[in-house]
Formats: structure tokens, C-alpha cells, sequence
């Protein structure tokens, strides 16, 4: 199963009916193109939760919010769960300009770049090496996506 990281609206990930009735509880800035990650491999997100545990002592955003219906949010606060009518489980809240943070603290314990020439670097070496790395393959798409919504200001989605 893929993991994709999507820079935009509520519309832009679940269509015009979903969408809407996400929009009414919780509002995200539209504007340009949506703006879409590289998929990757779903288990990467539970991999890089546990390395991400396994370094840094405190980091709520990345490691309590699953990979299943769930959005940052810039200006929001801490990691909630909020009731969405016509979906079965709530969607989780969590907190973009936080979620930044974490990960570049969790780079700068990992000696991993946080520029985007340099993850875009990484992205091309992982993709050419044998081995599999669904961690830092993760990483790589999740900060590259972060930072796009930051610049734009817009919610980073994460879709399975």
C-alpha cells in the first residue's frame, strides 16, 4: 500500500462531497495546485515513527498520529481528533509549524539534510540503492512535503 503526502485542501484529497463536510469543521486555506509527494510504502510511516522515537525524547506529532485520515494544519495546536459527518473515525489534527520542528530536530540528531536540494539529492541516492529504506524514504517525502505547505501556508495532508 502507498503513502502519499498531499499540500492542499480538504477537496483536493477526498473529493468536492467529503471534502466539504471536512472544510465545515475544520477550514484549510486553498489556492494554488495541490502539491503531491512521491508515494511510498506505507510501512515507512511506522518506520520512521519508531527511529524517530528511538532518538528524539519528545515528539507528539510524528509519532502519535497515524498514518490513516490525518492532517497538519499551520497555526494549529498540539494533536487532536475531530468528528468529520460520513467519516467512521475522526480526523487527526495536528499542528504543521510543530511538526517542523520535530523533524528537523530529528534530522539535526540524524545528520539528515532538511534542504531541499539536499533531500532531493537523498531521494535520488535512495532510489538508486539496492537496499530498501522505507524510513528515510519516508522522511525525505514527508519533509519535502512539510516544507512546501509552510511556504504556502496550506494543510499537509497524509493519504493512504
Amino acid at each position: 500500500m502507498a503513502l502519499t503526502f498531499v499540500v492542499g485542501t480538504a477537496r483536493d484529497v477526498f473529493g468536492a462531497g467529503l471534502g466539504a463536510a471536512i472544510d465545515a469543521v475544520l477550514p484549510t486555506p486553498g489556492g494554488t495546485e495541490p502539491y503531491r509527494s512521491d508515494p511510498v510504502d506505507a510501512g515507512g510511516w511506522r518506520a520512521l515513527q519508531a527511529r524517530v522515537m528511538r532518538t528524539l525524547d519528545s515528539s507528539p506529532q510524528l509519532t502519535t498520529v497515524d498514518a490513516y485520515q490525518a492532517v497538519y494544519v499551520p497555526g494549529f495546536e498540539g494533536v487532536s481528533h475531530v468528528g468529520v459527518a460520513n467519516l467512521a473515525d475522526p480526523l487527526q489534527v495536528g499542528s504543521l509549524d510543530a511538526l517542523l520542528l520535530e523533524l528537523q530536530r530529528f534530522a539535526a540528531a540524524s545528520s539528515l539534510p532538511v534542504d531541499d536540494v539536499e533531500l532531493m539529492s537523498l531521494a535520488a541516492q535512495l532510489l538508486e540503492s539496492d537496499e530498501v529504506n522505507l524510513e528515510l524514504e519516508t522522511y525525505v517525502q514527508l519533509m519535502l512535503s512539510a516544507r512546501q505547505a509552510l511556504a504556502r501556508r496550506q494543510a499537509l495532508w497524509v493519504v493512504v
